[in-house]
């Protein structure tokens, strides 16, 4: 059975290789912005939007880098590519116009890769970030039900069986503001989440309603 002549060319497995590891700067990126909510934010749209989009990226400047300079078809130059074509996108703009006189004063058209790009991480932050907001919201709904104090000492429990050392003067802090009780359950909620991801909230619910 006779492949495809395309198949049998290693340049595109290559450009998969650098593909993939542009695909790690987006998970990074999405590691960075939502640390421990980083599993459910991959389970959006919106981070995979990020991840296919520097994906293919990656890999479409790999194969434009092979047909200038068929030398660079190696897994090295292929590593390298996946890991600087953010570089590339900061540094390459695509000139639309130019004036015929260096004196006009409309000057150049241009549009620059790395603010096409911006756009595209914003906008799949902000989708990431919108759902697991409502996601924070529906479980912060429930924790509204329950006593202060109760949750208080809820939140002090966890800091005090932490194997990591966790600063209380935030629960201090929160106990001291002169909001009303739903503030600061909001508060210690967000502080529950942020610290000990979702799952604090899910066994705190699960104590109570017993």
């Amino acid at each position: 059975m006779n492949l495809p002549a395309w198949l049998n060319n290693p340049a595109y497995g290559l450009a998969v290789l650098s593909g993939a590891v542009g695909a790690l700067w987006a998970l990074s990126e999405i590691i960075g912005e939502f640390r421990a909510e980083t599993g459910r934010a991959l389970r959006t749209w919106g981070a995979w939007m990020l991840i296919v989009i520097n994906f293919v990226a990656a890999s479409v400047i790999f194969m434009i880098a092979v047909s200038l300079a068929p030398g660079a078809g190696t897994w090295t130059a292929a590593l390298a590519i996946g890991i600087a074509w953010p570089t590339v996108f900061r540094n390459v703009s695509l000139k639309l116009s130019q004036p015929i006189s260096e004196t006009a004063e409309s000057g150049n058209t241009a549009v620059r890769l790395e603010q096409v790009y911006s756009n595209i991480q914003k906008l799949s932050l902000q989708l990431i970030n919108s759902v697991l907001t409502r996601q924070r919201t529906r479980l912060l709904t429930k924790t509204l039900t329950y006593d202060l104090g109760d949750i208080e000492k809820y939140v002090r429990r966890m800091i005090a069986m932490s194997p990591q050392p966790v600063d209380t003067d935030y629960i201090d802090r929160v106990m001291q503001r002169p909001d009303d009780d739903d503030v600061k359950k909001a508060f210690l909620a967000a502080f529950l989440m942020n610290t000990f991801t979702r799952s604090a909230i899910d066994d705190l619910l699960k104590e109570y309603r017993k």
